[in-house]
C-alpha cells in the first residue's frame, strides 16, 4: 500500500493556496520599491535637466557680481538682462571673513520670464576675494591679527 494514500491524503505536486499568496505579496512589495525608486530617479534627472538649463544663467549673473566693485550696490537689488528677453534679479547678503579681503556671499536670484511672470529662485553661497569692498581700517585690523598669529607659531 502507498505510503501517502493510506494517511488519506494524495501528495501532489502543486503549491497551496498559502504559499501563492506569501508569493504574491513578496512580488507586490518588490514592485512597489521598484516603482518608488524609479519615481526618484525620474525626479532627479528633471531636476538635473532644470539646473543645466540655468547654468548659463547663473553663470552671467555670477559674472555681474563679480564684476560689481561697489559693496552698497551688490547688496541692493540688481536687475540683468538675459537672452530671449529673460531677467534676473539678483541681491548679495555681504558679510566679512575673519581674513583681509575675504566675503562670505550668499547670493539671491530670481528669475522671470519676457512677460514678468517669475518662474524660479536661487541661492548661492560663495567666498569672494574682494579687495575694493574691504574697509581700510578692517583690513589693517586684519592683517595684524594675522601677522602676530603667523609670529606666535614662527617662534614657537
Amino acid at each position: 500500500m502507498n505510503p501517502d494514500l493510506s494517511m488519506g491524503r494524495r501528495r501532489c505536486g502543486a503549491f497551496t493556496l498559502i504559499e501563492v499568496v506569501v508569493a504574491l505579496v513578496i512580488f507586490s512589495f518588490a514592485g512597489f520599491v521598484l516603482a518608488a525608486a524609479f519615481v526618484n530617479v525620474l525626479n532627479a534627472q528633471e531636476s538635473s535637466l532644470r539646473r543645466d538649463l540655468r547654468g548659463p544663467d547663473l553663470q552671467l549673473v555670477r559674472a555681474a557680481l563679480f564684476a560689481e566693485s561697489d559693496l552698497t550696490k551688490a547688496a541692493q537689488w540688481n536687475d540683468l538682462v538675459l537672452p530671449d528677453g529673460r531677467k534676473a534679479r539678483w541681491q548679495a547678503t555681504v558679510t566679512p571673513a575673519n581674513l583681509a579681503d575675504l566675503f562670505d556671499v550668499v547670493l539671491e536670484i530670481e528669475f522671470s520670464e519676457a512677460g514678468g511672470t517669475k518662474t524660479d529662485t536661487v541661492t548661492e553661497t560663495c567666498r569672494l576675494l574682494r579687495p575694493t569692498w574691504s574697509q581700510a581700517a578692517d583690513r589693517e585690523t586684519l592683517r595684524a591679527a594675522a601677522r602676530s598669529k603667523l609670529a606666535k607659531r614662527t617662534y614657537q
